[in-house]
C-alpha cells in the first residue's frame, strides 16, 4: 500500500486553535482571501509579489500558528505545477531583448531552441510565483475556517441558503470520503486483494480499480440518501430564507480593524499597478541589468 501512503495520514484542513486568525469572522477571511488574489494577479513584478505576500500571507500563516507539516500535502503538486507553468512560458515568449543562452543547445540533431533571455525569465517569474502565492492563502483560509462558520458567512453575505449548504457539504464530506476510501482498501487488501501491480495500460488499470469504485461509490450514495433524509427532517425545506442560527456571525473590533488593512492594502496595491510601479519592467528588469552590468 505503499503508493497510497497519503491515506494513512488524517486527512484534516481545518484544525481548531485559539489564533487571532481562527476567530476572525468568516467573511473577513474570505475578504482577505479574494484581496491577496487579486493583488497577486494584478501584480507583475516578482519581486512586488513576495514584498506583498511577506505580511499579507506569511505573516497572517504564522498567526493562525500553521506549521510546515499543514503546507507539506501541497509542495510537490505546486512545485510540479510551477516547473511546468515555467517551461511552457519560457517556451512561449517572444519578446527577447537581452539574451542569456538557450535551454535546448546545440546538440547536432536539434537545438539550439528556447532562447532564455532576461525578459522572459522576468515574465516566467511573475507567472510562477502566483501559483504558491495563491495556493497558501487558500490553505490558510480553509485551515482556519470551519465548515460551519463558513456557512454562517456565507449566509449572512447573502448567498442563498442553498448554495450555502451545498458548498459546506462539499467541503465537509471530502475528509468522509478519504476515510471510507481507506476503509475500502483495507477491507480488499484484508481479502487478499493487492493493488501494487501497477501498469500503463488504462483499461487494465481502471479493471484493477472496480473493487475499489463500486463498495465506495455505493457507500457515498448510501450516505447522500441518509443526509437528505435527516435534511427534510430538520425543516431545511421550509423558508430556509429566514432561517436562524445558535451562533451568530458579528463583526467585532478586531474584524474591524483587520477590515480597514486588507481594504488599505487594496488600495496601495490599486495605485501601485495604475502607476505601473508593480511591473517587472520598472523595477525588477533594470535591477537585475545592473547586477549583470548589461546596458
Amino acid at each position: 500500500m505503499s503508493s497510497f501512503g497519503w491515506l494513512k495520514e488524517e486527512f484534516g484542513l481545518y484544525r481548531e486553535r485559539d489564533t487571532i486568525i481562527h476567530n476572525l469572522d468568516p467573511r473577513v477571511k474570505f475578504m482577505w482571501l479574494m484581496v491577496v488574489g487579486i493583488v497577486i494577479i494584478i501584480f507583475k513584478d516578482p519581486i512586488w509579489m513576495l514584498l506583498f505576500s511577506i505580511p499579507a500571507f506569511g505573516l497572517v500563516s504564522r498567526m493562525a500558528k500553521l506549521t510546515w507539516k499543514d503546507y507539506r500535502p501541497l509542495v510537490f503538486p505546486v512545485f510540479s505545477i510551477c516547473l511546468i507553468s515555467f517551461l511552457v512560458n519560457q517556451w512561449l515568449f517572444f519578446g527577447h531583448e537581452h539574451f542569456l543562452f538557450y535551454m535546448i543547445p546545440n546538440l547536432g540533431i536539434i537545438g539550439p531552441a528556447i532562447p532564455i533571455s532576461l525578459e522572459s525569465l522576468m515574465h516566467a517569474s511573475s507567472i510562477v510565483a502566483r501559483i504558491p502565492l495563491l495556493m497558501g492563502p487558500v490553505r490558510v483560509f480553509i485551515g482556519t475556517t470551519s465548515v460551519k462558520d463558513l456557512a454562517n458567512g456565507f449566509t449572512k453575505m447573502k448567498i442563498p441558503p442553498e448554495i450555502t449548504m451545498s458548498i459546506s457539504i462539499a467541503m465537509g464530506y471530502l475528509p468522509v470520503l478519504l476515510a471510507q476510501l481507506r476503509s475500502v482498501m483495507e477491507s480488499q487488501m484484508a481479502r487478499g486483494y493487492s493493488f501494487e501491480s501497477g501498469t500503463k495500460n488504462p483499461i487494465r488499470a481502471l479493471r484493477q480499480f472496480t473493487p475499489l469504485m463500486i463498495p465506495l461509490v455505493t457507500r457515498s450514495i448510501i450516505r447522500a440518501e441518509f443526509l437528505a433524509a435527516a435534511m427534510v427532517c430538520r425543516g431545511f425545506e421550509y423558508d430556509p430564507q429566514h432561517r436562524t442560527y445558535l451562533k451568530e456571525v458579528k463583526l467585532n473590533r478586531t474584524d474591524k480593524i483587520a477590515l480597514a488593512l486588507i481594504t488599505s492594502a487594496l488600495v496601495i496595491s490599486i495605485i501601485a499597478t495604475v502607476m505601473g510601479w508593480a511591473r517587472y519592467q520598472a523595477f525588477t528588469l533594470p535591477l537585475a541589468k545592473r547586477i549583470l552590468g548589461i546596458v
